[in-house]
């Protein structure tokens, strides 16, 4: 494994499951979103092609979603067509990308649009870092314009350790 992928797991607390790639970068040059298969390596569907591994990113979108903004953005969704518009052709367009991800046709397979969703946003971290990876979400686009970019002062891991950086902290 390489030391970007030991950054990942260090991010997100845990082993990854699959091999993954690394999407998107913070302003330090650290991974901060991973492009998943639809396929663990296990066999498990993955309806998340992107996954968003910046503990900054993430620490700031859970509390958007604390405070209600899926059920917000949910309710603009239906009152507004051209934001509507928007995101069914994004839910569209990631299913068939992660389709053609696919490279066998055996077994269960992942269903949905950005994080597995069919019929609301269900999570603004997918929805994030499909937007950082790809530039095609409008929610993603959204959530960064509620909370700005890259902006920590400080890498979030010890570069030298491969190790969480006790000094890092969110600026909000």
């Amino acid at each position: 494994m390489n030391n970007e992928l030991k950054i990942v797991e260090q991010q997100i607390g845990r082993k990854l499951r699959s091999d993954s790639e690394i999407s998107c970068r913070c302003h330090f040059n650290i991974p901060a979103v991973i492009k998943v298969p639809p396929k663990l390596d296990d066999g498990t569907p993955f309806p998340t092609t992107y996954w968003l591994t910046c503990p900054m990113y993430n620490k700031k979108i859970g509390s958007l979603e604390s405070h209600g903004l899926i059920k917000e953005l949910d309710k603009e969704i239906l009152n507004n067509p051209e934001l509507k518009k928007q995101w069914e052709s994004r839910q569209k367009s990631y299913r068939q990308d992660r389709e053609n991800l696919e490279t066998e046709d055996l077994g269960p397979k992942a269903t949905g649009g950005v994080g597995g969703a069919k019929e609301s946003i269900k999570c603004l971290h997918s929805h994030t870092a499909d937007e950082l990876s790809t530039g095609k979400n409008i929610i993603g686009k959204i959530v960064i314009e509620s909370i700005g970019g890259f902006n920590c002062e400080e890498a979030c891991i010890d570069l030298k350790t491969l190790e969480k950086n006790k000094d890092w902290k969110i600026v909000w």
